[in-house]
């Protein structure tokens, strides 16, 4: 498949580095995001993430849950810390999320999964026993993560930086798009809001190929009636680059 056009539904501003990579690798992106990312603006909540990034420090780990999260606490951290406190473990979920991290100057490690489950396999049960943990996230979370730590003995926070909607398209939208041969889906909730879309436009597209982040979200493609839905193991460019290159023969 030499020209591989790719819809990207990865929220901003990550869909815009995807489709940077997707074109160094020679096919052709296009962008339609199924997530909208709004940093929460409301005064008095920001008082309160304020307070809880002043208090990071008391935490034994901090665990972001995203890109999005990984990218909107540097900027917190940033205004609170001018040095990061000492004797907190920075943990990221996926190597996407670990780099963006890196790449802002916090010392966070990765389990060698890319899931929720794959950490809590990493995380040892015994270790959690009175912890305090923190969880980084948006508005609304998956609450399997932190409900696990807590049956571990875990102490659970969470600090909500953001909120997820889903975007406003119209059927023009689907109308102008190109020929798609094949699409990437980041999370669960970015499959629910393009399948709902799918439903009403474009239902010859359940027969693409779509490459989905994990078992999961694989799992539940399948569900909803995508029947060419593959695992590429992670939500970042590289996991989803392999697999596209899998696909395409590249």
């Amino acid at each position: 498949m030499k020209d591989c056009r790719i819809l990207i539904t990865r929220p901003e501003p990550e869909n815009t580095l995807s489709c940077e990579r997707i074109r160094a690798q020679g096919w052709t992106p296009v962008t339609l995001p199924m997530l909208e990312i709004a940093p929460i603006q409301d005064a008095a909540q920001r008082n309160i993430i304020r307070a809880q990034v002043f208090d990071i420090d008391t935490f034994d780990y901090v665990i972001f849950v995203s890109k999005n999260a990984a990218r909107l606490a540097c900027e917190w951290l940033d205004a609170c810390w001018p040095m990061l406190p000492i004797g907190v473990h920075w943990i990221g979920i996926g190597q996407g999320t670990t780099q963006s991290l890196l790449d802002e100057g916090v010392p966070a490690l990765s389990n060698p999964g890319h899931t929720t489950e794959a950490l809590l396999d990493w995380l040892k049960p015994a270790k959690m026993t009175n912890q305090k943990i923190l969880i980084v996230r948006g508005v609304g979370g998956r609450p399997e993560l932190g409900n696990k730590l807590e049956e571990r003995g875990a102490k659970v926070s969470y600090l909500s930086l953001y909120e997820r909607k889903k975007p406003d398209y119209s059927a023009q939208t689907f109308f102008m798009l190109p020929d798609i041969n094949l699409i990437w889906v980041t999370s669960g909730e970015n499959l629910d809001n393009l399948s709902e879309y799918v439903a009403m436009h474009k239902p010859e597209w359940k027969t693409l190929p779509i490459l989905t982040p994990s078992i999961r979200v694989n799992e539940q493609a399948k569900k909803m009636g995508w029947i060419n839905a593959s695992c590429a193991n992670g939500a970042d460019d590289n996991s989803l680059i392999k697999a596209t290159e899998f696909h395409t023969g590249k």
